[in-house]
C-alpha cells in the first residue's frame, strides 16, 4: 500500500511539473535518481543508397518514459531532400543524393526533449564489405614491444582475395630489443562491415596478430592493434599497382625511429636512384645531435614479385642495411634491417627537376612529434609562406600534457633541390620559442619536415631531443562547419601523461570511421587500444566548430563510453583533417582521412 501510495504522490508531481510552460512542460519533467536521461541512436552512422532505407533504433536510460520523436535534419518526419523517418526510425534516404550528402538523424525524447541522440547518414552509391578489400596492400606498422620497453617496426606485404582471405605476402619486422626477422609467408582473414571498419587477422612465423582496420576512399586503410600480443601498433595499408619495379629517379624521403647509437633518431632527405645506385643528402637529428646536409650513398637491388628488395645506404654515421617495398613507381616504403637500429620511413618521387620560390607559398599545415626518453611533444602548425618570408601562422601544442597555441612568424630559404631551411617563432606559455627546422619538397603540396630542436620549449632539463613529420598543402580554408562534411577513416596515436612524463607502457591508439554532417555534429563507432585494454566498436558522439581567425582551424569533442576527448584539428582539405589532442592527460596526434 505504501508503495502504491508512492508511485501516486511521484505520477503527481510529474503532473504538476508538466503544467510548468515549455513543450506542453516536456522541458520540465525531472530526471530520476539524480541522473539525466541518455538518448542513444543506432548504429551511429550509416551508408544508405538513394531511395534506401536504414532502420535506427533509440535506448532511452535514466526515464521513466522511453518514447521518441524522429527528426531528419531538425525536422519531424524530415522531407524529400535529406530523406525521411516514420515513427519507428525507418529513415528513407532521397532519390538524388543531396549537398552534403550527410543528413543528422536524431531522437528527441518526448519526456524530455532537451535530451537527444543523433546518428549521422551519409547517401552514397559506395557499399563496403570484403569486396573492398582486394589486391596487394603494403603494410607498415610501428608501435611498442610485447616487454614495454621496446619499440618495433614493421613492413610487408598482404594479398587479399576479396572474400575474407589473405592468401599470401610477406613481413620484415625489426624490434630494437630482438632485433630484426622476416616472415616468408603471411597467412589470415579479415571481415569489412557497412561503415568500412573491420578486422585484419594476420599469421605468420612472426606470430600471430589482430588488427581493427578502417577503409578510406583511395582504396588505403587505416590499422590498429586489436590484440595484446604487443603492447600496441598502428599503422596503414597502402592498395599497391600493378606491375611494380624498382625505384628510380629523384626521391624525398623522411624516416623516424630509435637506435642504440642515438636513441631516438629522426631524418629527411633526398635520395638519387639509378640503375641499382644510391646517391643524395639527409639532415639528421640523431637523440638531439643535428647534422644537416650529410652526403648519401648506397646500392639497392631488384625487386620480387611482392615488390620487395633490399639495399644499403653509407653516410658519415656508417652504413646501414634496409628493406624496400614498392608503392607504385612514385612511392615506397622502407625499413632498417640492422640490428637494435628501428627505423621506419617512406620516400616519393619529386614531381619537379628544380623548384623555385613559387612552389612553396600559400597555406601549409604541418604535422609534427618532438620526443626524447621522458617527453613528447605533439604540435600542428599552419604557416603562410611567401618569398622567404611567414609573415602568418599559428601552432598548436600538447607538450607531454601541456597544452598551449600561439600566433607564428618565420624565415625560410628553399633551394632547387626543393631543400628548405628556416625558423618558426611563436610564444608559447609566455616563454619565447624559436622551432629551428628542414623540409625537403616532394611537390608544391607536400613535403617531409624535421624538427631541428635539441630541447623541448620550457624544459632546458631536458636534452635529446628528436622530432618530425610531414607537410600539407592547405587547399580547404572556408571558415565556416560546411568545409568538413562527409564519412571519414581515423587514426590517432599517443601516450596517457603524468607530471609533464610519459612512459612506454602508457601508449594508447584510437581507429574507427566518424562522420561530420557540415553543420557541427559527429557520430562515429571507434575502436581503443591502452594499458586498461582493448576496446571495439564504442559508439562516439561529438561536435565540432570551425574558427573564424584561423583558417580551418576546428575544435572537436568526442565522447566515448571510455570518456571524452578534445582536440584542436585543421582542415587540410575535403579529403583530410589533421587532429591533436588538447587535453592534458593524453599528448596524441592522428588525422581523419575521406571515406567518399
Amino acid at each position: 500500500m505504501k508503495r502504491a501510495m508512492l508511485a501516486a504522490a511521484a505520477i503527481l508531481a510529474i503532473s504538476a511539473h508538466a503544467g510548468c510552460g515549455g513543450k506542453s512542460g516536456a522541458n520540465n519533467v525531472q530526471n530520476y535518481g539524480g541522473l539525466n536521461p541518455t538518448v542513444t541512436v543506432s548504429p551511429a552512422t550509416a551508408n544508405v543508397q538513394p531511395g534506401s532505407t536504414q532502420q535506427f533504433v533509440a535506448a532511452v536510460t535514466n526515464s521513466l518514459h522511453d518514447t521518441v520523436t524522429w527528426e531528419v535534419n531538425g525536422v519531424v518526419g524530415g522531407n524529400t531532400t535529406f530523406g525521411t523517418v516514420d515513427i519507428n526510425g525507418i529513415y528513407t534516404a532521397p532519390l538524388l543524393t543531396p549537398a552534403p550528402a550527410q543528413a543528422t538523424i536524431t531522437a528527441v525524447l518526448n519526456a524530455a526533449t532537451s535530451f537527444s541522440g543523433n546518428s549521422i547518414v551519409t547517401v552514397t552509391s559506395v557499399v563496403f564489405n570484403n569486396s573492398s578489400l582486394k589486391g596487394n596492400y603494403v603494410l607498415s606498422l610501428r608501435g611498442t614491444g610485447a616487454n614495454a620497453s621496446s619499440s618495433f617496426y614493421a613492413a610487408g606485404v598482404i594479398t587479399a582475395d576479396g572474400n575474407g582471405n589473405i592468401t599470401g605476402g610477406a613481413e620484415d619486422m625489426n624490434d630494437t630489443n630482438s632485433g630484426y626477422t622476416r616472415a616468408a609467408t603471411v597467412t589470415g582473414t579479415y571481415s569489412i562491415g557497412a561503415d568500412g571498419r573491420g578486422t585484419l587477422n594476420l599469421n605468420s612465423s612472426l606470430g600471430s596478430f589482430a588488427y581493427a582496420i578502417a577503409i578510406r576512399a583511395d582504396g588505403n586503410a587505416g590499422l590498429n592493434e586489436a590484440d595484446k600480443v604487443v603492447v600496441n601498433a598502428t599503422g596503414t595499408l597502402e592498395a599497391q599497382a600493378a606491375n611494380v619495379s624498382a625505384p628510380s629517379g629523384s626521391y624525398a624521403f623522411g624516416f623516424s625511429g630509435a637506435s642504440s647509437a642515438c636513441g631516438s633518431m629522426n631524418s629527411i632527405g633526398l635520395f638519387g636512384m639509378d640503375n641499382g645506385a644510391v646517391s643524395g643528402m639527409q639532415d639528421l637529428n640523431c637523440g638531439g645531435m643535428v647534422t644537416q646536409s650529410q652526403v648519401l650513398s648506397g646500392s639497392y637491388g631488384t625487386i620480387d614479385a611482392l615488390g620487395r628488395g633490399t639495399g644499403s645506404f653509407f653516410s658519415g654515421m656508417g652504413a646501414s642495411d634496409f628493406i624496400y617495398y614498392m608503392v607504385s613507381a612514385n612511392r615506397y616504403r622502407f625499413l632498417s634491417s640492422d640490428s637494435r637500429t628501428g627505423l621506419l620511413g617512406s620516400a616519393d618521387l619529386q614531381a619537379e627537376a628544380s623548384f623555385a620560390d613559387s612552389d612553396f607559398n600559400g597555406l601549409y599545415v604541418i604535422s609534427s612529434s618532438a620526443t626524447s626518453q621522458t617527453t613528447i611533444s605533439n604540435m600542428l602548425i599552419e604557416i603562410d609562406p611567401l618569398g622567404g618570408n611567414i609573415p602568418t601562422g599559428f601552432i598548436d601544442v600538447n607538450n607531454t600534457g601541456a597544452v598551449s597555441n600561439s600566433n607564428v612568424t618565420g624565415a625560410y630559404s628553399l633551394g632547387p633541390s626543393g631543400y628548405v631551411t628556416g625558423t618558426f617563432n611563436a610564444i608559447l606559455n609566455t616563454l619565447q620559442t624559436s622551432f629551428p627546422f628542414s623540409m625537403y619538397l616532394v611537390s608544391s603540396g607536400q613535403a617531409y619536415y624535421l624538427d631541428l630542436r635539441t630541447q623541448i620549449q620550457g624544459r632546458t632539463d631536458i636534452e635529446g631531443v628528436t622530432g618530425g613529420g610531414l607537410v600539407y598543402a592547405q587547399t580547404e580554408t572556408a571558415l565556416d562547419n560546411l568545409a568538413w562534411a562527409g564519412s571519414y577513416t581515423t587514426r590517432q596515436a599517443g601516450h596517457f601523461t603524468a607530471g609533464g612524463a610519459l612512459s612506454t607502457g602508457n601508449s594508447t591508439t584510437v581507429s574507427g570511421q566518424i562522420s561530420a554532417n557540415g553543420n557541427g555534429v559527429l557520430a562515429g563507432t571507434l575502436d581503443f587500444n591502452d594499458p586498461s585494454g582493448v576496446s571495439s566498436g564504442l559508439q562516439a558522439q561529438g561536435s565540432y566548430s570551425v574558427g573564424l581567425t584561423v583558417p580551418g582551424r576546428t575544435t572537436v569533442k568526442i565522447i566515448t563510453p571510455n570518456g571524452t576527448r578534445n582536440y584542436a584539428a585543421y582542415i587540410v582539405s575535403p579529403r583530410q583533417v589533421q587532429l591533436l589532442e588538447t587535453d592534458s592527460s593524453i599528448t596524441e596526434r592522428g588525422d581523419a582521412i575521406l571515406q567518399f
